[in-house]
This record gives C-alpha cells, structure tokens and sequence, in this order.
C-alpha cells in the first residue's frame, strides 16, 4: 500500500509541474506576441529562389 500511495502522489506532483509548465509558455508567449515553433508550419510560405548567372555585370 505504501508503493501505491508514493506512485499516487508523485504521479500528482509530475501533473501539476507540467500543468504550471504549460500555463507559464502559454503566458510567456502571450506576452511577446509571438507564434509558437509548433505551429510555424501553418504560418510557413513557399521560400523564393532566385538564381544569378554571377557573370559580374550590374545594372
């Protein structure tokens, strides 16, 4: 029963930390107005390429 009651407890303390973990990023980047890195691949636009001869004469 002791076993038990230690996984209970430390299975309580593991949640609220993640909890507290999740609630201060999301705070956090509340705060900075910025985009979280999971969602970037909603925001990301098709990068543009643009390839030069290099043969040195500019206008």
């Amino acid at each position: 029963m002791k076993n038990a009651k230690r996984k209970i407890i430390i299975g309580a303390v593991f949640s609220a930390c993640t909890a507290a973990a999740i609630w201060s990023g999301s705070i956090i980047t509340e705060k900075a107005e910025t985009v979280p890195a999971s969602v970037m691949g909603v925001y990301e636009e098709t990068p543009v390429i643009v390839l030069d001869a290099g043969h040195g004469e500019s206008t």
